[in-house]
């Protein structure tokens, strides 16, 4: 088994669990690649440089080389994870370094348990929709997918955006925002849900619009099927916007005509047997805690 491993950093109290990882690994007589980046980083602050295979980075990643792909970080990281193996169907498990971590949920004190599941099969994969973005009309290579979220933001200006949606050919209306959020069911507890937008299950097949700060009391989120075809044109008093896709930001002016929709990749996450999606809404989010009930039971 070839286990490939991408990070962005490695904080002192996280770096011993790494360790563990790695040598769990090597012991289950894994092979290991790491992101030459990565490695640089292990060897330069903490002069560990373990016997990995070879280093890749994003030119140099081979499609099918790895059985795995280990994110190394926060949710953050997970999502820059996604450039590598958004065309191929290599699966991807986030290791937790840091603190919320809903998409990279395997915490530093079950790493020993994660892997004698991966060397022995012992997890399912759940495939997630990602968002495809079109720029008139085009692709815009390394700016046209995302996991979590399309959001489009004012730019640094108090004026509201005027985003008039279509879904289809059929106009839906005119957003009076500080932005909009396109999101998947995997961002639903992301930036939409900053926004006041539903928890939807990644088993769903939706796409999310939800508005961020609209100027209308009426102006609530909406949930369509991945089928829809969503077409945004914006106007600004700036004449520009921010486009952000996941953890990507770019300016962009208002001629521009977005097109989003569920595109054709879809990304494969590894799911321990231990982990259950609505229990991390639990753990994770405190989703539906009521301490006036701490300590009680009913019958």
């Amino acid at each position: 088994m070839t286990v490939a491993i991408y990070g962005k950093s490695v904080e002192e109290c996280f770096f011993p669990y790494l360790q563990k990882l790695v040598q769990c690994l090597q012991s289950a007589q894994a092979e290991i690649i790491c992101e030459e980046d990565f490695a640089g980083l292990l060897k330069e602050k903490y002069a560990y440089a373990p016997a990995f295979r070879r280093t890749f980075n994003r030119t140099s990643w081979v499609s099918g080389e790895a059985d795995m792909l280990l994110s190394i970080g926060g949710d953050g990281t997970f999502l820059d994870s996604v450039e590598y193996v958004k065309e191929t169907a290599t699966p991807v498990l986030g290791v937790n370094s840091g603190r919320l971590g809903f998409l990279a949920n395997v915490k530093a004190d079950e790493i020993e348990s994660a892997v004698q599941c991966i060397v022995s099969g012992n997890y399912f994969l759940e495939e997630r929709d990602m968002l495809e973005l079109e720029v008139d009309g085009v692709l815009m290579e390394g700016f046209d997918f995302a996991l979590n979220e399309v959001g489009v933001l004012k730019a640094a200006t108090s004026s509201l955006l005027r985003i008039h949606a279509y879904i289809g050919e059929v106009y839906l209306t005119t957003y009076w925002a500080d932005g909009l959020v396109v999101a998947t069911p995997t961002g639903s507890t992301a930036y939409s849900l900053s926004g006041g937008g539903p928890i939807v299950s990644p088993d769903c097949r939706n796409i999310i619009l939800t508005p961020i700060c609209p100027h209308n009391l009426s102006m609530r989120p909406l949930v369509v099927p991945n089928t829809a075809r969503i077409t945004l044109q914006v106007e600004s008093r700036s004449e520009d916007f921010v486009l952000s896709l996941d953890s990507r930001i770019r300016k962009m002016e208002d001629s521009h005509r977005l097109t989003i929709l569920a595109g054709t990749h879809k990304l494969k996450v590894v799911a321990l047997p231990c982990h259950e999606y609505y229990e991390t809404l639990r753990n994770k989010l405190k989703w539906g805690e009521d301490r006036r009930n701490d300590g009680h039971c009913f019958d």
